[in-house]
């Protein structure tokens, strides 16, 4: 719910273009593509435990770091004219919380169908 919601305040951010929409896919893409493997040894050499509080703390931590600079953008509608460099920190903080966000989901994936 949240990959599609991010992708509908990036068009409401810059609405004459998907280019913030389609980046935010890319970068959630290419995290899991380059990264999952990596994901997926450390699920197999860490115990259940560890893998679930560092899924759910990371899932956690990337959704409210996320938010955060998503309503922070909202609420400063002009900062790409205002601020530019502050409004690409933002854009750049919404995209790689949203790909650890799907990276620690792919850990959760992972254990759950380890343990099934």
């Amino acid at each position: 719910m949240w990959e599609f919601s991010v992708g509908l305040y990036m068009i409401d951010i810059w609405p004459n273009s998907l280019l913030f929409a389609a980046l935010y896919g890319v970068i959630e893409s290419a995290s899991t593509a380059l990264f999952g493997p990596i994901v997926g040894q450390w699920v197999d050499h860490l115990t259940y435990v560890k893998v679930v509080r560092l899924w759910l703390l990371a899932q956690n931590l990337s959704f409210v770091v996320a938010g955060g600079a998503v309503f922070a953008l909202l609420v400063n509608s002009d900062l790409m004219f205002i601020n530019f460099k502050a409004f690409v920190s933002l854009v750049a903080l919404t995209n790689i919380s949203g790909a650890v966000g799907v990276l620690s989901t792919l850990a959760g994936v992972i254990l759950i169908e380890r343990e099934w």
